[in-house]
């Protein structure tokens, strides 16, 4: 099982990297929308850091507690111009929801696809993944209801007990419960897309419950992909972040670099995920019993995996069947 777990990510890998000009292409957009909002908000720091003594600071080395705390003062309002950050971050995610059809098409298909291919099964496939995007919204909204319990509790648990920290460790383990629960919501409806994708499916309240019982029945396989992928994308923001707080803030250009450079590896990281499900449904998606090619046979019935056939690119890709039901439990511009 775990080699099948490092060869679906070696596999996802292989297909991100021969596919990369997908990535820059969601990079560019994403620096040309970052450029587009940071102008202002860079503007909006200087001019308030540099009057105030208590951000001086912050323009030799970032102080968390500094940046916290001139925050939280309203003369200083570091974030009056966030608005445009938001509003970058909306457009983005309505590109990212856009092409995600045309990104799943060319891991599909695994060759480059023409601009108009490409933007042709991003359209096809948009408003079907707007519906999965709002049907998403629904086990969001118990974590988040779920979240917010947790918190309180851990509040309750800092007002009873006797040692200090306490608390922060109920909160760290309901941190981390949540956020493996929110990986699995992700997993889920990636999966979700896939099969929308290569089955051309377009009921999405069916393709949702399919989804589940896919995701949920190959859940050891399909979740630990996901985690190693996560896990590398936690680890470089992690380490990203760390040397950015020991990058002098008048070195604008090495840190807006290194900030992008961070960007870069997120993005990659969510293309990687997005690959290897693609990878992992187009391997288990063809099954034929062995007793159809020779009905001869007296042993009892087996499956076995048949490769896809790959098409020219002018003829219909076929749609496929799910992947069977397992034993109960968790198996383990030219774009594109």
């Amino acid at each position: 099982m775990a080699h099948e777990n490092e060869g679906l990510v070696a596999t996802g890998a292989r297909l991100l990297w021969r596919h990369q000009r997908v990535l820059w292409w969601v990079f560019a957009v994403n620096l040309l929308l970052g450029l587009a909002s940071a102008h202002t908000v860079a503007h909006t720091l200087h001019e308030k850091v540099s009057r105030t003594l208590a951000g001086e600071p912050l323009l030799n080395r970032f102080d968390l507690g500094m940046f916290l705390e001139l925050v939280e003062r309203p003369e200083v309002n570091l974030l009056s111009s966030h608005g445009e950050s938001l509003l970058s971050a909306f457009l983005f995610f309505v590109f990212m929801l856009f092409v995600a059809g045309g990104i799943l098409a060319v891991y599909r298909e695994d060759r480059k696809l023409t601009t108009e291919e490409f933007f042709g099964a991003s359209g096809s496939f948009f408003w079907r993944f707007v519906r999965l995007m709002l049907l998403s919204l629904i086990p969001l909204a118990v974590l988040g209801f779920l979240c917010s319990m947790w918190s309180k509790f851990s509040d309750f648990v800092d007002d009873r007990s006797v040692a200090g920290q306490t608390w922060f460790y109920v909160l760290l383990l309901g941190i981390i419960v949540l956020t493996l629960l929110a990986l699995w919501v992700r997993l889920w409806f990636d999966i979700a897309q896939v099969r929308a994708v290569v089955q051309d499916e377009r009921g999405m309240w069916r393709n949702t419950w399919k989804a589940y019982g896919i995701t949920w029945r190959n859940l050891g396989t399909l979740f630990r992909v996901y985690f190693c992928i996560s896990f590398f994308a936690w680890v470089a923001v992690v380490v990203g972040l760390w040397i950015w707080t020991m990058l002098p803030a008048r070195t604008i250009a090495v840190t807006f670099l290194w900030l992008e450079l961070m960007v870069l590896t997120q993005i990659g990281a969510r293309l990687w995920q997005r690959a290897s499900a693609m990878a992992w449904y187009q391997r288990h998606a063809i099954v034929v019993p062995t007793d159809a090619v020779d009905h001869t046979t007296p042993h009892p019935v087996e499956l076995v995996e048949s490769p896809a056939v790959e098409l020219p690119a002018t003829e219909a890709l076929p749609v496929r069947p799910d992947p069977p039901l397992s034993s109960p439990g968790p198996e383990g511009s030219t774009t594109g």
